[in-house]
C-alpha cells in the first residue's frame, strides 16, 4: 500500500524518507495507466521535487524521469 500513502497526502501531509524510498521503487515499476486520473498532478509534483532534490536512488532515476515526462505530456 505504499503508493496509497502518496495518494493520501495529496491535500497535505508528510512522507518520511523511508516512505519516499518505497514510493520511488513502486513508481519506477508503474506506467501512466496505473495512476488514477485524479492523482496525475500529485504524482507529477512529487516526482519533480524528488528528482530536483536528487533524493532518488540512482538506479531509479531513468525510469522515474520517463514516467515524469509521460505524465507531463498528458497535462500539456
Amino acid at each position: 500500500m505504499t503508493i496509497s500513502k502518496l495518494y493520501s497526502v495529496k491535500d497535505g501531509g508528510d512522507l518520511s524518507p523511508l516512505d519516499c524510498e518505497n514510493i520511488n521503487l513502486t513508481l519506477a515499476e508503474m506506467s501512466i495507466s496505473d495512476i488514477p486520473q485524479e492523482q496525475i498532478t500529485n504524482v507529477t509534483d512529487y516526482l519533480v521535487v524528488a528528482l530536483n532534490n536528487n533524493s532518488v536512488d540512482h538506479s531509479l532515476v531513468s525510469k522515474l524521469e520517463t514516467l515524469l515526462e509521460t505524465l507531463q505530456s498528458t497535462v500539456e
